[in-house]
């Protein structure tokens, strides 16, 4: 069941823009979450994003739409205790995916805490500039760096055994 399935009929009611950004949106959305708090809850986290940003506004009275969605995302993936490992389960969402890491990366990259999962999903896997990130994020670039230097020293032993097993 795709995330839209269960508010086709809440998405009839939207005005047109509404709508556009919403479903231009969600699959990325899908995807972040799942990098912050596990494929099980992403939907979930998804959904509850769309329902609470729809009771208080509308998505075309938003300056910046997809930015304000992705903040709400990990802002409520931060309400949630995402620090927590999660349980590796394969994760069901539409292209563009990042490449298919393998077990060990992938475990490694979600034991991450949540700031450096949210940088390493930005820079790494949707190829954004550690300014457009920060952006996302709300914070500042030197504080995606930070996340991102921190990021690379705790996978650093994980990604060089991988890379001498080849």
């Amino acid at each position: 069941m795709s995330i839209v399935q269960p508010y086709a009929r809440l998405l009839s009611g939207l005005g047109v823009d509404d709508a556009d950004i919403w479903l231009k949106c969600k699959d990325d959305l899908a995807r972040y979450a799942a990098v912050l708090i596990g494929p099980g809850d992403a939907e979930d986290v998804v959904s509850t994003v769309f329902l609470r940003v729809l009771d208080r506004r509308r998505l075309n009275e938003l300056e910046d739409a997809r930015r304000y969605l992705f903040r709400a995302v990990l802002n409520e993936c931060k309400t949630r205790g995402s620090r927590s490992r999660v349980a590796l389960e394969p994760v069901d969402l539409p292209a563009p995916q990042p490449p298919d890491p393998q077990p060990e990366i992938l475990e490694a990259v979600l034991s991450l805490p949540l700031g450096q999962r949210s940088a390493t999903f930005f820079v790494y896997w949707s190829d954004m500039s550690v300014a457009e990130a920060a952006e996302m994020m709300g914070v500042r670039p030197g504080t995606v760096k930070r996340y991102l230097h921190l990021a690379r020293n705790k996978l650093k032993g994980v990604l060089d055994d991988h890379v001498n097993a080849d």
